[in-house]
């Protein structure tokens, strides 16, 4: 029903905006052949289905890509950055909360006490590096509603799934690296669970780095930063409190970022 309405109303814009009138329609038509595909896969063995929704979840990101092909709708700048800024906190905020629901959890089982603490203290100041690193450049400015942004904005925009992934699956390593924690001493498992730590913080600097800071960036050496970040947070891995160490990378790279001239 929802997609429904959402066509309907694509087709009711198309008759009060002549100019974007082929944007429109081409909404519609993708709105509706989605809702189609969705509907298809319950008809599919089983077999099928999975990569049926790989098939309709690539036509789902490029149905607005073909639409405003055809001429792109008008929209605020400021308006679009602060929707996905909105969204990026409300992430690094449910991942701070799955973190500290596992850590508490772990800290009442009252095993390696030393090391939760130090996990807590990092992941914590993780998630304040992570937020400032992605407010430390502006986003509206590269949203620019010109022809030449067209391409610009969509890979903004679609570079946001790493963005949103990576911070959700931090919240996820720390508690699994908490529950590893509380183990007893010699179980497998201690690299997976640093992995779950140090790999999302490696990818959220990188889609940070590829949607956010590079398009403003006025020298190459600009990249350096990021990258010896990106590449510190993954040999984290192998080290002892993975947090703290990646904790203190993104803390250099927010410093470096921000020092830079914007």
């Amino acid at each position: 029903m929802l997609r429904t309405a959402l066509a309907a109303l694509w087709l009711r814009a198309g008759l009060a905006d002549r100019p974007r009138r082929a944007t429109t329609l081409r909404f519609a038509v993708g709105v509706t052949g989605c809702q189609l595909g969705w509907v298809g896969l319950l008809f599919l063995p089983a077999t099928g289905r999975l990569p049926g929704i790989a098939v309709m979840i690539l036509a789902e990101v490029l149905v607005p890509v073909w639409a405003q092909s055809a001429g792109m709708t008008p929209w605020h700048p400021r308006h679009i950055a602060e929707r996905y800024e909105l969204f990026t906190l409300i992430v690094l905020g449910e991942s701070v909360a799955t973190a500290t629901i596992a850590v508490r959890g772990a800290f009442e089982r009252q095993q390696n006490i030393a090391a939760l603490c130090a996990l807590a203290g990092g992941g914590l100041l993780m998630a304040f590096a992570m937020w400032w690193l992605y407010f430390a450049r502006p986003a509206h400015t590269l949203l620019a509603t010109t022809h030449q942004a067209h391409g610009r904005r969509f890979t903004w925009a679609y570079g946001h799934y790493f963005v949103f992934a990576s911070a959700t699956a931090e919240g996820a390593g720390l508690a699994a690296y908490a529950d590893h924690l509380t183990r007893p001493a010699g179980t497998a498992g201690v690299l997976p669970a640093a992995l779950g730590v140090t790999v999302p913080a490696a990818v959220f600097v990188f889609a940070v780095r590829a949607v956010h800071l590079r398009p403003h960036r006025r020298r190459k050496a600009d990249d350096v930063p990021c990258a010896v970040t990106v590449v510190g947070l993954l040999l984290a891995t192998w080290l002892p409190a993975p947090a703290l160490v990646a904790d203190a990378l993104l803390g250099g790279v927010v410093v470096a970022v921000t020092r830079q001239n914007p």
